[in-house]
């Protein structure tokens, strides 16, 4: 049981959640005191046509940092064997977090609206069943570790 736990805690899967969860919390970290002591809820005039308010530009900075946090914590913590440039690595990174980011929002609109799910549960199963799926992009494509890599 012993050996069962220590493979656990040493495994990839639990350092990419680990690495997931100071990235959530950079996330809401920055999104809390740039709405409430930077921004403190105001319109911002982008263009003559576009205003901005406080939680969508506070949104858009956290984000941000957030995938920043991920990308380098993924990059040092979890995927350290990728022989993938840095640059592409990031740019890789970045697309699958925006397209994770998008298939969030589509399970959760199905979950909340078609089938009336309570929103904070929809979020957490929406948030765990694409952890995986996140796990799996990057593990695969933005991190790929080549044959020559794995056979040592």
């Amino acid at each position: 049981m012993r050996i069962l736990v220590n493979n656990f805690f040493n495994s990839r899967v639990f350092r990419y959640f680990v690495a997931a969860g100071v990235a959530t919390v950079v996330d809401i970290g920055v999104y809390y005191i740039m709405l409430h002591y930077v921004f403190q809820n105001r319109l911002f005039t982008i263009a003559p046509y576009l205003t901005v308010s406080s939680p969508s530009l506070s949104l858009f900075i956290s984000y941000t940092c957030g995938l920043f946090t991920n990308f380098f914590i993924s990059k040092y913590f979890v995927f350290t064997e990728s022989e993938v440039r840095s640059r592409h690595q990031f740019f890789r990174f970045a697309g699958v977090a925006l397209s994770v980011l998008f298939l969030n929002y589509c399970l959760m609109s199905l979950l909340i609206h078609r089938l009336e799910w309570y929103p904070t549960i929809a979020r957490t199963v929406s948030a765990l069943s694409l952890g995986i799926v996140s796990y799996s992009f990057h593990k695969i494509f933005t991190f790929m570790v080549s044959k020559r890599v794995r056979l040592r």
